[in-house]
């Protein structure tokens, strides 16, 4: 185990670091199976425009990312983000990439939120965490309602996926709504 920062019964979070910026990582960024419902994956990427993702978390007060590894392997599977914090507003958006297949569908992504979304709320005392999806991502917005977000709106034709603009909806939650506490 490498340096865990939140510890899950599956999974562990750590620091996204260049250790994690390899083949593998540069591979999930280049398949479009992996990032059908991403903002990366548009454009080819390489190890330099990597690098170059990093420095914008080291360097930045209100975008962190965080490392997902599969506690009984200790393989990195994928990352999550909490971007965009306002620390006036106490706000922030997550984002979420699980880059190894085989972790698909058995509720990693569950797992990883939870986590997160625990720590935003109860350590770093943000009051609201906003996500989106593609209309057409069910298993994100299905995940998404089990944490306890809510729809907040919709944006039509934002999103581009597979050629064809898709629409895409806001859910956000805040803290006294997060299923953990419920």
């Amino acid at each position: 185990m490498r340096r865990p920062f939140l510890m899950g019964d599956r999974l562990y979070l750590r620091q996204f670091d260049e250790a994690d910026i390899g083949e593998d990582y540069l591979g999930w960024l280049n398949d479009h199976e992996v990032t059908k419902y991403l903002e990366s994956g548009k454009f080819p990427s390489n190890l330099e425009s990597l690098r170059t993702y990093l420095d914008h978390f080291r360097n930045s007060s209100s975008d962190l990312i965080f490392a997902i590894v599969d506690r009984e392997s200790d393989l990195h599977i994928g990352n999550v983000t909490l971007n965009r914090i306002s620390w006036i507003n106490r706000t922030a958006d997550t984002g979420l990439m699980i880059g190894r297949k085989e972790f698909w569908g058995k509720g990693y992504a569950f797992d990883v939120w939870s986590l997160l979304i625990d720590y935003a709320f109860l350590r770093l005392g943000l009051r609201k965490i906003i996500a989106g999806a593609a209309a057409d991502n069910v298993a994100s917005i299905v995940t998404l309602e089990k944490l306890g977000f809510k729809i907040e709106g919709r944006f039509r034709q934002e999103f581009l996926v597979a050629g064809e603009y898709k629409d895409v909806v806001r859910m956000g939650l805040f803290r006294e709504e997060f299923c953990k506490y419920r």
